[in-house]
């Protein structure tokens, strides 16, 4: 009987602790797993929507999809914590070299060289290092190729 009693107290004891610890852990693991999963997905529908747009549709309604996304994006990073920071960082780069372009293609100098400081300045943010306008190029056409697949 003491051998049951003893045995029942450590797995009382064992449940006690074990539960609190795996609950924390979960919420650590597969908390952040389905956050970073969440904010990926409802950002890569959005950025798809947008690419299409940009593509597909006349320099205005290209440049609205961008500016659309560009909100959305720095919306989110008001209202969460951002589980992948440096990603957001790359695609915020990317949609301000669209914008760049779109501002390029319409003859726009000065909107031209502000888009491409922001996106200079997003790449800067997560690299830490300058881009130059050579290279911000290079950048959005491997990205643009790369996206298309």
């Amino acid at each position: 009987m003491k051998r049951i009693v003893k045995y029942g107290l450590l797995t009382l004891a064992g449940l006690l602790i074990g539960f609190p610890l795996g609950y924390w852990h979960g919420q650590r693991t597969v908390g952040e797993g389905g956050k970073i999963f969440s904010q990926t997905l409802a950002l890569s529908e959005y950025e798809t929507l947008a690419d299409l747009q940009y593509k597909q549709a006349d320099p205005v309604h290209g440049t609205e999809a961008q500016l659309d996304l560009l909100n959305f994006m720095r919306q989110l990073q008001a209202t969460q914590e951002i589980a992948l920071p440096r990603s957001l960082d790359y695609d915020q780069a990317r949609v301000l070299m669209h914008l760049a372009l779109l501002e390029e293609q319409a003859g726009y100098s000065e909107g031209f060289q502000r888009y491409l400081h922001q996106a200079q300045e997003s790449l800067n943010h997560s690299d830490h290092r300058w881009y130059s306008e050579k290279q911000m190029r290079k950048f959005i056409a491997q990205s643009d190729t790369r996206s298309q697949y």
